[in-house]
């Protein structure tokens, strides 16, 4: 029973043999224990009767002749722990789609009463899987016949629609191609191609020499393939979720929020399923009244006043400020609206059930709120966990939304008025939300999720203390000495002359002084930045043929301006030559002590410089197959993050002396025992956490910074000190004892401060540790435990 299926490539021919699978009995029978000799023994005595199963088989009528036999041989390669009717697997000719076991699950799906071939109805995905035969194909022979490694498994994910539900689903197809042999046909071709070794499965196709060195029918493929296909609709759903809410510049970005309710309903497993989104966002501490974002055209057409809007946000933050919880009402009537009167907007539309979770920010700010309804149907707890996930999703889409339209609306300000008074703020707002409605240009930017599951990660943290108080208070100093020298100029030259415009010079001068000494706004440092730099500039040079006497001034005036921006730039040159050394030096030591760390064990390493230093590190099997990974690894690598920090801190400290304006840094470490998943943002060429599931320590790693501890106002993290955030007991233990490694070493002080901290909007239960640092202790962190095993740590520093 030769087939010939066609490839991309060339022609792929196979058949199906059982030889393969008998020299691993006999593999077996030979090394096993007695039990399981005897087992496989039984099994090639049974199949030793049936010549015909001994070799290749060349006709379906052999497989149709010996159906139970082949059953009972294929039977044995899974489990007994797979559940017939509830995992999906099968075994196939080679590179065909001629189905010769399958459980009951797999052929419900996909055989669809063709009980022979598997029917693979979207041409996409029939492509893909003929791509996909290609590279095992050469796969196979590049590893039997010449001896080529090469890397991975062909599996990949599809999609399709559900016959029973009609709902999407996902499918992780994985091709196991043990038991094939391949068989050259005539003399082997001689392989030319070099740098092969170690290449992905799946870039062979970027060979295309292969085709033409080793035309696949010179080949034959002998034996049978495994396939084994796992649900992953809700992993993929719930990245298609957060891919579409992370990449939009706002989530009134309507074709985008249709694909939202689309995939919000394949999540809740349930047709007809309504996602609203009513944000409210705060703009220069004003409300901003926008309409609920929905693709529901009966809301549409019943616009609510501005009046209304502003009553369901105080109802809306009165509820959810007394208990923050999602609310799932299964029937919404008279009872309901006198509880939760914002949903007699729902009622009026006849809606039967719904979900609302409340989105907040981290200081329990309401955002929105998310709203899934149904006319129909009644919404359950089981409909809520589905969608729970995805929630935390919408909140980071409200948070980014609301970044970009105070950003957006500060931009519109500057460029289409003039300075603002704060009696009219509210005004020159309103008017910039509304052409930035107007404007409606946001577009949808695509990604490629590269996932890497069971990782560990490592964050810390080189925090410059009030760094932007001191960036502003700079930019303060500098224009209160600059306009001071222009009011010395002028009032020079009154005395030598007599000129209205000295007066109003003088004038405005003290009036900008007066401005820069209280708060000064954007536009008005514009104003004043343009003063100085044209106006001032344009004066003094006219005043040099007229004044000669002031010649000098206004000479030495002049070159006290000589810096890029033509401003005096001395304390802000101060502050930036110190923000500039502390960074330099951080990111030196730090990329430095990532040398020994990666001798620890290969890992994931990124930092980003802003107002100090942070980074993250990604360790775990996943990451780095082929060295066998395991906790004494993690644990150095912890060592290692703690002793850095010390390092940091204490390279930060011996910098204070030679700077221009002192700076001081605190330092963090965000502790996280449990492993997560982290994918690749092609668009922002970073990796981030993949899931929703996991995305609790993103948004912990977002926000701990500024905690601050339970029932004060005072910071975690303070100059001087390390400060440590952690969940859960054994993490803190773990660290307890790093510390006292380093309190041995002179480099810790003995007081060690546990901590209960506030809570953040979605997270309770954080705790921390904080300890000062031995400035005075001189010898650097050195040495080596000479580990006996592996309870016992190996440091490397």
């Amino acid at each position: 029973m030769e087939t010939q299926a066609a490839g991309t490539i060339s022609t792929i021919k196979s058949s199906v043999s059982f030889v393969p699978l008998i020299r691993k009995w006999n593999e077996i029978i030979k090394s096993e224990k007695q039990g399981s000799r005897q087992q496989y023994q039984q099994l090639l005595d049974h199949i030793s009767t049936f010549p015909e199963l001994l070799q290749p088989i060349t006709s379906a009528e052999i497989l149709k002749k010996y159906e139970v036999e082949i059953e009972g041989i294929l039977s044995t390669l899974f489990p007994v722990t797979l559940s017939d009717n509830e995992d999906m697997y099968a075994i196939m000719q080679p590179f065909n789609q001629r189905i010769l076991y399958s459980s009951s699950l797999f052929r419900q799906i996909f055989l669809r009463g063709n009980e022979e071939f598997v029917d693979v109805v979207d041409v996409g995905t029939a492509e893909d899987i003929k791509r996909e035969k290609i590279c095992g194909a050469y796969q196979l022979i590049l590893s039997q016949l010449y001896g080529v490694h090469v890397e991975g498994q062909v599996s990949s994910i599809h999609h399709f629609v559900c016959p029973d539900t009609k709902l999407d689903k996902y499918m992780k197809l994985t091709l196991d191609a043990r038991f094939i042999d391949v068989i050259p046909e005539g003399e082997l071709p001689e392989l030319k191609s070099t740098a092969l070794n170690g290449i992905d499965v799946y870039e062979i196709l970027n060979h295309a020499e292969l085709s033409s060195q080793l035309p696949l029918e010179k080949f034959r493929f002998e034996g049978f393939v495994i396939l084994r296909i796992k649900d992953v609709t809700e992993r993929e759903l719930i990245n298609k979720i957060k891919n579409n809410l992370l990449n939009i510049h706002s989530v009134g970005d309507m074709k985008i929020f249709t694909e939202l309710d689309y995939l919000m309903q394949n999540l809740a497993g349930l047709h007809q399923l309504h996602t609203a989104i009513k944000p409210f966002f705060m703009v220069n501490n004003h409300l901003v009244l926008t309409e609920i974002i929905t693709t529901n055209t009966t809301a549409k057409k019943y616009p609510l006043s501005d009046e209304q809007q502003y009553e369901l946000y105080k109802n809306i933050s009165g509820i959810f400020k007394a208990s923050p919880e999602v609310i799932l009402i299964s029937d919404i009537n008279r009872v309901t609206l006198e509880r939760y009167p914002f949903l007699y907007i729902l009622y009026e539309h006849n809606f039967k059930s719904v979900i609302v979770a409340p989105l907040c920010r981290e200081d329990n700010e309401l955002l929105g709120i998310l709203i899934v309804a149904h006319r129909t149907e009644t919404l359950t707890h089981q409909h809520l966990a589905r969608i729970k996930p995805a929630i935390p999703l919408f909140v980071l889409a409200l948070e980014s939304s609301q970044e970009n339209l105070d950003h957006d609306v500060d931009k519109v300000i500057k460029e289409k008025f003039t300075a603002v008074q704060d009696a009219v703020e509210w005004r020159f707002t309103k008017a910039a939300l509304n052409h930035l409605t107007r404007k409606n240009k946001h577009q949808e930017k695509e990604m490629e999720s590269i996932v890497f599951d069971e990782v560990y990660p490592l964050y810390g943290s080189i925090d410059i203390r009030n760094s932007s108080i001191e960036r502003n208070n700079a930019i303060q100093l500098d224009l209160l000495e600059q306009l001071q020298m222009a009011l010395d100029v002028i009032t020079k030259a009154k005395a030598r002359a007599t000129f209205p415009l000295f007066d109003e010079l003088e004038f405005r001068i003290k009036k900008f002084t007066d401005s820069v000494s209280k708060i000064l706004f954007a536009e008005e440092e514009t104003t004043i930045h343009e003063f100085l730099t044209v106006e001032m500039v344009a004066v003094v040079n006219q005043l040099k043929p007229i004044i000669p006497s002031l010649a000098e001034d206004i000479d030495h005036y002049l070159e006290l301006l000589n810096s890029p921006v033509k401003m005096l730039y001395k304390h802000r040159r101060e502050y930036e030559e110190s923000m500039t050394r502390i960074n330099t030096e951080l990111a030196m030591l730090i990329d430095e002590e990532q040398k020994a760390a990666q001798s620890i064990y290969p890992h994931y390493f990124e930092r980003f410089v802003t107002d100090g230093l942070d980074y993250n590190i990604y360790v775990g099997q996943s990451i780095t197959p082929r060295i066998p990974f395991n906790e004494f690894y993690l644990k150095n690598l912890k060592i290692w993050q703690l002793s850095t920090l010390v390092k940091a801190a204490r390279l930060s400290q011996s910098l204070q002396s030679s700077l221009p304006l002192p700076l001081h840094t605190t330092q963090l470490i965000l502790a996280q025992s449990i492993p997560i998943s982290i994918s690749f943002k092609t668009a922002e060429r970073k990796f981030d956490v993949d899931g929703a599931y996991n995305i609790r320590y993103e948004i912990i790693k977002k926000r701990i910074d500024k905690v601050r501890i339970k029932d004060s106002t005072e910071r975690l993290t303070q100059p001087g000190a390390i400060a440590i955030v952690y969940s859960q007991t054994r993490e803190a233990q773990e660290y307890l004892g790093y510390i006292e490694f380093l309190q041995s070493k002179g480099l810790l002080q003995d007081k060690i401060e546990k901590l209960e901290l506030e809570e953040l909007q979605g997270i309770s239960g954080l705790r921390g540790l904080r300890v000062l640092i031995n400035y005075e202790k001189r010898e650097p962190v050195q040495g080596v435990f000479q580990a006996k095993s592996e309870e016992e740590l190996l440091v490397i520093t």
